[in-house]
Parts: C-alpha cells; sequence; structure tokens
C-alpha cells in the first residue's frame, strides 16, 4: 500500500490521541491519583456540575464507590490505549475501548470543554475504526506483512487494496 497524505493524517490522528492517553496517566500517576481520592472529587464534581443527566446517578451511586479501584483501572486502561495507539497494535480493538473510555468522559464532563474534547476523540476513534487499514505505519501493517492480522487490528495491508 502506497502512503497518501490521507493515511499519514490517520496516522497521526492515532499518534496523537495516544500521545494524549499516554499523558493523562501519567498526570494522575504524578499527582498521586492513586491511594488519593483526586478521582472521587473529581466524580464528584462531575455529578454536581456537568454529568449529563442520568449518568450523575451512575456517578453517585457505582463509580463513587469503588473509586479506588476504578482509578487503578482508568489508569491502566489509559496507558494500554496510549501505548497501543502510538504504535498502531491491535488499531480497531484499541480504538473502540478508547471510544468506550471517551463515551464515558463525554456523559461525565457533559455541555463543557472537557466534553467537546472527548467528542473530538470519539470521532477521532470512529475514523481509525473505520478506516484502520488505510493508515500509514503501525505494527499490524509489520504483523500483516507476516501473515498475522484480523479485524480487530488493521485489516488487509500489503498488496492488498486497503479497505
Amino acid at each position: 500500500m502506497q502512503a497518501t497524505w490521507q493515511s499519514w493524517a490517520l496516522t497521526a490522528v492515532r499518534v496523537v490521541m495516544g500521545a494524549f492517553f499516554l499523558m493523562e496517566a501519567e498526570h494522575q500517576l504524578a499527582s498521586g491519583y492513586i491511594g488519593g481520592d483526586d478521582l472521587a472529587v473529581k466524580l464528584q464534581k462531575a455529578a454536581d456540575d456537568t454529568a449529563i443527566p442520568g449518568y450523575s446517578f451512575l456517578i453517585e451511586h457505582v463509580f463513587l464507590k469503588v473509586d479506588d479501584p476504578l482509578t487503578v483501572l482508568v489508569i491502566i486502561g489509559e496507558l494500554a490505549v496510549g501505548t497501543a495507539l502510538v504504535i498502531g497494535l491491535f488499531t480497531r480493538l484499541t480504538a473502540a475501548v478508547a471510544l468506550f473510555m471517551n463515551a464515558n468522559f463525554l456523559l461525565m464532563n457533559g455541555l463543557s470543554f472537557g466534553g467537546l474534547i472527548d467528542a473530538l476523540f470519539i470521532s477521532g476513534e470512529l475514523l481509525l475504526i473505520v478506516f484502520a487499514a488505510r493508515q500509514a505505519l503501525s505494527v499490524d501493517q509489520l504483523l500483516a506483512r507476516r501473515g498475522i492480522s484480523g479485524p480487530l487490528m488493521s485489516g488487509s495491508v500489503a498488496g492488498s487494496a486497503a479497505g
């Protein structure tokens, strides 16, 4: 597959989103989220101020009750998603997991600047799910050249029609 500006644009979207997930995880680790109450404070503020109606109920009655393990789970998710997006590993699966995370962040952030960022990320993740086979550079491509590919990766590569 010959790289076009569109394939490089998809790669840029993937890498930038991955780097953002990694920066968020690093910020949370450096800020002491694990063992602290930062996530609980953030969730309570969202439930009180920005969350989409109905989602605040879920925050108050589920997420706040399990904020310690949820903190660890979110950080692990951000590290895994960020790393996989940056290197382009299991691109479709990773974009789907990222979309799930950002959909929850969007419901939590509501109509705020954070919600706008979440909506933009969801758009990028949808692009990656649909057009993963057209990205310019990824571990998925390298694996496909060795005969390892699948629907959760980038799909067909190397000498076949992108799609």
